[in-house]
């Protein structure tokens, strides 16, 4: 078998093939297009042969490009019919040196670095036109020379030939216009000329121009006829016009395309060929024109039966080497199929061997599934033991909230009118805000345990309790760059609903709305009224997979998607079906999500004992307090330094302004805009900013202060209602000292502020401390250092070292210690608890000190002696870190 394999794959082995590449320097004339076919015809003779045509479209930068590629090709023959000859001497020597034999066809090129040279004389082809011409001009006869291209060397060639033949004739004028080897140029220029009258011979360097000088005669009234010479005889062009009488006489100029090929096959059977082959030439007449036409016609026949001849032999060969292909492939099936049997039984034997290993692993796994079930039904025991303690919890935190919030109310009234009206409302609304939080917790539990839970339906007007609520959402959208709009085409639209319960049902389509629709995206809650009242919520989030809609409203259901922890849409579901509606979902993945709301007009559905009168809910809160000594000590402290609130509600900067000056100096800012115009003209030791704000938010204020280099310094907090993990980190990792959610205790806010203060100050001190003992002289060496003193030794020493230098800043401080800032910023805050900025700054701070005590500089002098760049910012760091003027600690 293996033997029978052997011989079909050597039987079916393929013979050696061989490519010729061929740079013709243009296609576009019938002269070359003769060459290709004759070339192509000659080659079709050769199985193994392939040819690959490049056209340089007389181009000599194409050609040398598409010459190189040829050569990367890796072709077997190199045939070069030139543009011009200079400037493919160096590519040609190449190919050349390369060991690819090089055929020169047509022009020559200014090397010897080629194979061989195939190609008429054009110089002979002249001599031959200006024999003729001579035995056929009368005495005193004119010749007008139609050149082809000036500084081609065909046209140098054929008029130089041309003009010796007729040196002998003295009686001779000869005249010459250009005609470019083109038609058209050629009829340019014998339109242009004075008069044909007196011209006895045109003598045209192709066929081409020949025929355009008999057209322009016919087109004149000549008062002698005019013989035409033409040079090339091409089949179609000048026989053809010889025949048909528009050309006297022609001279072959052979394509040598048939040549080419022969000579290749010589080359690569590895015959020698002569440096020089020569194609002859003659003279061409009408009657010699119409006996090449004949010939060539009864050739292009003989070629065309032998080509069809060659089709039918490489169907044969193709069904042949099918056949061969076949049987090699039946045999090595066969092979396979003896293999796949000694396969199949061996894994058959090892599949028996396994079922015999996997029934004794199921024993033992189906004895720990008995166990687990045991486990399971302990955890679901302790589960329902934390939910219990749960509930509990959250019933104790209820009942003091609600047992604080009843004196409020009668202080409300008694209140009106005092400086403690607005606190009085503040506290009110705070409290009631924690207890409905408390409230929602609990809502959870009673349907899970199925306790009945008192309903209350109040007529409410839809469009004011949907705009209402769209507004919990506003800020989120604005700092999330998202569309958010409300559309309802009605003013009052009023359904009996539990304005608790539904409220908690919108809110949380509109949290999972926002949760899952990226910036820049749009959401829309929407109401409108047919027979009854229809709420959407349309988002164009991530969407919801299709296999999973019906299933994202059942129980503790989770996944990626917008179920969240498997509660919420749940409790949705449920809420809407006590108010007798429904609700839908549809959803595209990556386009939109709408959920859909349906509810009856009118109470009759309603549980009539459940409707009611709209009122007020009971809410109140717990107030905690600080009981250490510490905490009293800083809360009845009052500190020099000014803090700055920024935040866009009055109502929240005009508190926090109130309760903060009892231990603060105060600044107030309403936006991000005026808080930075705050900051560079005043003393700001920490900014309190709220989040959501117009035009610059809170994160971007944090930004731009820890970004300059005058205010890096300056503790910043951030102070918010999002309780989301993702807002929390990048206010941090915007440089942001704090991040504070709403509601708060003002107590705790104070301590806050007050320990970011001194942990300046105390920041502040050491590093004057070590400015100070690195000044002193240590003459400990450097191996007797631990490695973080060695480390700010010589972190003090490029302070030193390049403090004066206005442009030396942390790129090149970290350069000079060779680390990167990351690492830089680290190990300085480790050590200093300043960052290199900070650090920096306030070292060039302490040299100018120095120099202010010294009372010899002007504060230019100091300005630029310490590094600054310019007095006025020198002035406005100086004042923002020692809260005085140069000039003033200069006065003391």
């Amino acid at each position: 078998m293996i033997a029978v394999l052997w011989l079909v794959s050597c039987d079916s082995a393929p013979h050696h093939s061989y490519v010729i590449g061929i740079s013709q320097c243009m296609t576009d004339d019938e002269w070359r297009e003769t060459m290709i076919q004759e070339v192509m015809i000659e080659a079709a003779n050769y199985d193994s042969l392939k040819i690959e045509i490049r056209d340089a479209h007389s181009n000599s930068e194409e050609q040398i490009h598409q010459i190189h590629e040829l050569i990367d090709r890796g072709v077997d023959i190199l045939v070069v019919s030139p543009f011009e000859s200079e400037p493919l001497v160096e590519v040609v020597e190449k190919a050349y040196r390369a060991g690819i034999p090089t055929i020169i066809t047509d022009r020559r090129v200014n090397t010897d670095c080629y194979t061989t040279f195939i190609g008429a004389d054009n110089q002979k082809i002249g001599e031959l036109a200006g024999q003729f011409a001579a035995s056929n001009l009368p005495k005193g006869g004119k010749i007008l020379e139609i050149w082809g291209l000036p500084g081609s060397s065909p046209a140098m060639e054929r008029h130089r030939g041309f003009v010796s033949s007729l040196a002998k004739r003295k009686d001779i004028v000869c005249d010459s216009v250009h005609g470019n080897w083109l038609y058209d140029d050629t009829r340019k220029a014998l339109l242009a000329y004075d008069s044909l009258n007196g011209i006895d011979i045109i003598y045209a360097h192709n066929d081409i121009m020949a025929i355009a000088a008999r057209e322009v005669m016919q087109g004149k009234k000549i008062s002698r006829p005019i013989m035409v010479m033409g040079v090339d005889a091409v089949t179609n062009t000048g026989l053809k016009a010889l025949q048909e009488g528009q050309i006297d006489v022609s001279f072959l100029y052979p394509t040598g395309g048939e040549q080419v090929i022969r000579t290749a096959i010589q080359i690569l059977r590895g015959e020698s060929v002569p440096k020089e082959i020569p194609l002859y030439t003659t003279t061409v007449d009408k009657n010699a024109a119409q006996t090449l036409l004949l010939q060539n016609h009864q050739r292009r026949n003989y070629q065309k039966r032998i080509m069809e001849q060659r089709d039918k032999s490489n169907q044969l060969l193709s069904k042949y080497e099918f056949l061969q292909n076949s049987l090699w492939i039946i045999s090595l099936l066969t092979v396979c199929s003896a293999i796949s049997l000694i396969y199949v039984y061996l894994m058959n034997n090892k599949i028996i061997r396994i079922n015999r290993e996997l029934l004794t692993r199921n024993e033992k796994e189906e004895e720990q599934n008995r166990k687990l079930i045991s486990l399971n039904a302990e955890i679901k025991e302790v589960t329902a033991q934390k939910l219990r303690l749960f509930t509990d919890v959250s019933h104790e935190v209820r009942t003091p909230l609600t047992l604080i919030l009843s004196p409020i109310e009668q202080l409300q009234s008694k209140t009106e009118g005092t400086a403690y009206e607005n606190d009085i409302k503040l506290i009110y609304r705070n409290a009631s805000r924690l207890l409905r939080v408390i409230n929602q917790v609990l809502d959870f539990q009673r349907l899970e345990s199925g306790a009945d839970e008192k309903w209350h339906f109040v007529p409410v007007n839809l469009t004011t309790f949907l705009q209402d609520i769209k507004g919990y959402f506003d800020g989120m959208a604005s700092i999330r760059h998202i569309t958010y709009n409300f559309v309802c085409p009605e003013e009052k639209c009023e359904a009996f609903i539990d304005r608790d319960k539904m409220e908690k049902v919108i809110v949380n389509l509109l949290s999972n709305a926002f949760k899952f629709t990226p910036e820049y995206g749009s959401i829309t809650l929407g109401l409108t009224v047919d027979n009854g009242f229809i709420i959407t919520v349309e988002d164009t989030g991530k969407g919801i997979e299709t296999e999973r809609l019906d299933s994202i409203f059942e129980r503790f259901h989770t996944g990626d998607s917008r179920s969240g922890s498997g509660i919420g849409l749940y409790l949705v579901k449920e809420y809407v079906n006590r108010h007798c509606g429904n609700i839908n979902v549809e959803s595209e993945p990556g386009v939109k999500t709408r959920f859909t709301i349906s509810l009856q007009k009118g109470n009759a559905h309603l549980n009539q004992e459940e409707i009611e009168t709209d009122s007020a809910s009971q809410l109140t809160t717990e107030v905690l307090s600080l009981d250490s000594a510490e905490a009293n000590r800083i809360l009845s402290s009052i500190y020099e330094e000014k803090i700055l609130i920024v935040d866009d509600e009055d109502e929240v900067r005009d508190f926090l302004k109130k309760v903060l000056s009892t231990n603060f100096k105060v600044a107030t800012a309403c936006n991000g805009k005026e808080a930075l115009s705050v900051l560079s003209s005043e003393n700001i030791s920490l900014v309190l900013s709220d989040v959501m704000m117009p035009d610059i938010n809170g994160f971007e204020l944090c930004h731009r202060i820890k970004k300059d280099e005058s205010t890096a310094h300056i503790p910043v907090l951030l102070l918010t209602a999002l309780t989301d993990i993702k807002q929390q980190i990048h206010g941090i990792s915007e440089g942001a000292d704090g991040y504070i959610q709403k509601p708060f205790h003002i107590n705790y806010l104070k301590v806050r502020i007050a320990s970011l203060i001194e942990e300046r100050r105390k920041w502040k001190k050491n590093f004057e401390n070590l400015v100070k003992s690195q000044q002193k002289e240590d003459k400990r060496p450097d191996d007797m250092l631990t490695a973080d003193e060695l480390f700010l030794r010589q972190y003090m020493q490029k302070l030193e070292d390049f403090y004066s230098d206005s442009d030396f800043g942390v790129e090149k401080l970290s350069d000079e210690l060779a680390l990167s800032r990351g690492h830089l910023y680290r190990r300085v805050k480790e050590l200093t608890g300043l960052s290199p900025i900070e650090s920096l700054r306030n070292y060039r701070l302490e040299k100018a000190v120095e120099l202010l005590q010294q009372n010899k500089y002007t504060i230019s002098e100091i300005a630029y002696n310490c590094g600054f760049s310019s007095p006025a910012y020198f002035t406005k760091c100086f004042r923002m870190v020692y809260g005085k003027t140069p000039t003033e600690m200069q006065s003391l």
